[in-house]
């Protein structure tokens, strides 16, 4: 029961980060989070729908269907994370501004539903294969209850704390939120395309295991906040550092980007 608590509130927690770090944008740029419950329905279908057809998806591309689709995911919600801290940013160098709600919203959709997909296919596909198959049922259901109801918990903490901060500081911690979060991503999505032999193999830079054990719960919960690994290789810490580096690439252009003067009106 207790790898199924660890397991669960690790996929839990690091989607819970990053839909509370977006419901706190949502409310310091002025917005609802109605969009919350679009992401949530797309990623609950998308995640039904990938746990279902994972047989089909696996024995895609030559067999590295699943960490195609995988990386794909992580990718392209390091993007996302990109684009959400220029958005932020560009809304604090410009606080008069309302960004347009549409396209605001639709990152955020489909950011969480992204999320949830990939989040929620793990916990499927685990609680399926050691819980159903395994004939570990009860155990795996309990555990994953008691995960569940841990990650929601610190997810909902971590989301009045930052509705604590004022507008500006609640801003700034988020895109410190959504820059780590979008490392970790890209550190992930370096493990499935070095799985695919899309990046070569390559021998790790540094063993940690003795500080932290991946397997343990202080290192599930550090690999979902900060994408720890214990053994990383070059090229995870290359995405990784990137991935830091273009985030700060994209604040440093939505700070410089300045707000165009209106036109004159005729007559004034």
């Amino acid at each position: 029961m207790t790898d199924a608590v660890v397991i669960v509130l690790r996929e839990v927690l690091e989607a819970m980060l990053l839909i509370c770090m977006l419901m706190a944008t949502s409310t310091a740029m002025g917005y609802r989070f109605r969009w919350m419950l679009g992401g949530l329905a797309l990623g609950v279908g998308g995640a039904t729908l990938y746990a279902l057809g994972l047989e089909q998806i696996s024995m895609a591309f030559e067999g590295f269907g699943q960490e195609y689709v995988n990386s794909a995911l992580l990718v392209g919600i390091a993007v996302l994370l990109a684009t959400h801290n220029f958005l932020a940013v560009f809304q604090l160098r410009n606080p008069s501004v309302m960004l347009a709600y549409r396209t605001l919203m639709l990152t955020f959709v489909v950011m969480v539903a992204m999320a949830i997909t990939r989040e929620g296919a793990e916990i499927y596909l685990y609680a399926y294969s050691y819980g159903v198959l395994a004939g570990n049922i009860t155990a795996v259901f309990s555990g994953g209850v008691i995960g569940l109801g841990i990650g929601l918990s610190v997810g909902t903490f971590f989301y009045y704390g930052l509705r604590s901060l004022a507008r500006r500081p609640r801003l700034i911690v988020c895109c410190g939120v959504s820059l780590v979060l979008g490392a970790s991503m890209m550190g992930q999505a370096s493990v499935y395309l070095s799985q695919a032999d899309v990046l070569p193999y390559q021998e790790p830079l540094w063993d940690s295991s003795g500080l932290f054990e991946e397997s343990s719960l202080m290192g599930e919960l550090l690999r979902a906040t900060l994408g720890y690994e214990a053994q990383p290789t070059l090229n995870q810490v290359s995405l990784y550092l990137s991935s830091v580096i273009v985030s700060i690439l994209a604040m440093l252009a939505a700070w410089r980007l300045h707000r165009l003067p209106e036109p004159a009106r005729g007559g004034e």
